[in-house]
C-alpha cells in the first residue's frame, strides 16, 4: 500500500483516533489533578528518564546520542504498540495512559514551581509532531485488538475466519506505510527535541 490509501484507510479511522486522544487527555488530566495518588509510580517514570538523560549528557557528541536515543526510543515504542495491540487493545490503552499521566504529573509539579510556561517550552515544539504519532500508533493497536476480538467471535464460522484473514492481511499491509509514516514523524519530532528544544529552554 501507499501512503495514499493510508489516509484513506484514516477515514474508517476516527473513532479509534478520537479513543485514543480521549485516553491520552484523561491521562494527562489525571496525571494533573491528581499527582499525589499516582506520585510513587509516576515519580519511578520520571527518574529513569533523567537518569537517562544525565548519562547522555556526559558522553562525547551528546546532541547526536540525545537524538538517536530519542528517535529509536519513540520509533520502536510506536511500531510495537501497534502489534501489541493484538492483545485486544489492551497494551495501547495503558500506553496512552501512563505517557498521558507523565506528561500531566510533570506540569503539575511544574505549575506548582511556577514554571508552566517553562514547561510547555520543553514539550510544545516536538510535541506536536510526537504525541499525534503516538495517538495514531495507538489507535491502530487498538484497532488490531478489535479485529483480533472479533476473529475469535468468528472462529466457529468458516465464512467468519475468511473474513478475519482479510482483514488481518488488509491491516498487515496498512501497516507498512503507517510504520513509515511514523518513522519520518518521530524523526522530525526527535530533531526538534535534540536542537530546538534545548535552544528554548535555555533562553
Amino acid at each position: 500500500m501507499t501512503l495514499k490509501s493510508l489516509f484513506a484507510h484514516f477515514k474508517e479511522m476516527p473513532n479509534y483516533f478520537i479513543a485514543s486522544a480521549l485516553v491520552f487527555i484523561a491521562g494527562v488530566a489525571l496525571g494533573y489533578a491528581d499527582s499525589a495518588r499516582f506520585e510513587a509510580i509516576l515519580q519511578s517514570q520520571v527518574e529513569g528518564l533523567r537518569q537517562l538523560a544525565q548519562s547522555i549528557a556526559v558522553k562525547d557528541h551528546s546532541m547526536l546520542w540525545l537524538f538517536g536515543f530519542i528517535f529509536l526510543n519513540n520509533a520502536l515504542k510506536s511500531i510495537l504498540i501497534i502489534f501489541a495491540g493484538a492483545l485486544f487493545g489492551v497494551l495501547p490503552l495503558f500506553f496512552l495512559l501512563i505517557n498521558g499521566m507523565v506528561i500531566g504529573y510533570l506540569a503539575s509539579l511544574q505549575a506548582q514551581a511556577g514554571e508552566l510556561g517553562f514547561f510547555l517550552k520543553g514539550i510544545l515544539p516536538h510535541g506536536v509532531l510526537e504525541i499525534p504519532a503516538i495517538v495514531i500508533a495507538c489507535a491502530y493497536g487498538i484497532k488490531l485488538g478489535a479485529i483480533v476480538g472479533k476473529g475469535f467471535l468468528r472462529l466457529p464460522s468458516s465464512q467468519g475466519r475468511q473474513a478475519f484473514a482479510a482483514e488481518w492481511s488488509r491491516f498487515m499491509k496498512v501497516s507498512v506505510p503507517l510504520i513509515g509514516l511514523l518513522v519520518v514523524t518521530l524523526l522530525a519530532a526527535a530533531i526538534v527535541e535534540s536542537t530546538v528544544t534545548p535552544w528554548l529552554i535555555r533562553k
